[in-house]
């Protein structure tokens, strides 16, 4: 993604500069502005084939910001629901444990139960 933005950054550069005739570093600098959607205006593109490139720029500039901050969202959000992830699990399994507990106290009641029933019943 790293690559390919910097290959349409760069194509853009180049041909803004041999359409509108400026320096390859203040067609770089424009290239940015365009692709990132700041466009301070300090250099626009005065001819057709620069005002095309532009609008090709902006369009390839707008998808690679939202593709690059889907990219860094989807890591973080993942991240995060790793160790949500651990973190039920560690509760589930301390559920569990308490659950069979409970279980086994329970069946330990019933026993109890079923034993006084059968002392009263006997005396």
């Amino acid at each position: 993604l790293l690559y390919i933005s910097l290959v349409f950054l760069i194509i853009g550069a180049v041909a803004y500069s041999l359409s509108e005739h400026v320096s390859l570093g203040e067609s770089f600098w424009w290239a940015i502005a365009t692709a990132t959607t700041v466009g301070y205006g300090d250099i626009s593109p005065h001819t057709i084939v620069g005002k095309i490139i532009a609008l090709l720029l902006m369009i390839v500039g707008i998808g690679i910001i939202g593709m690059l901050t889907s990219s860094i969202t989807t890591y973080f959000v993942k991240s995060d629901s790793d160790e949500d992830q651990s973190s039920d699990n560690k509760k589930f399994e301390m559920i569990m444990s308490k659950l069979n507990e409970l279980e086994k106290q329970n069946k330990d009641l019933k026993s109890e139960i079923s034993a006084l029933k059968q002392n009263s019943t006997e005396d």
